[in-house]
């Protein structure tokens, strides 16, 4: 399983590589600065907050989150019980 995935990590560096400011983007999906914060923390984040930031920054984080999922479970797949 592929331990190193973070969704947080994934859309601060997203947002770092468009050089945008955490202050742009907190201002974009409508939080304040402590939240976006907070998101880059979450290895995970919810369904309408991910939807929001996937259009705010132009990229489809659920491509990301599913292309994880996928080898999760191709992971579990070879795995002997």
């Amino acid at each position: 399983m592929n331990q190193d995935f973070h969704l947080g990590h994934i859309i601060r560096d997203e947002l770092n590589r468009q050089q945008r400011t955490v202050t742009w983007f907190a201002d974009n999906i409508n939080c304040d600065r402590t939240t976006c914060y907070d998101i880059f923390a979450r290895m995970f984040v919810n369904h309408e907050q991910l939807e929001k930031i996937s259009i705010v920054l132009r990229r489809n984080f659920f491509r990301d989150l599913a292309e994880y999922e996928e080898s999760v479970v191709k992971n579990l797949a070879n795995v002997d019980y």
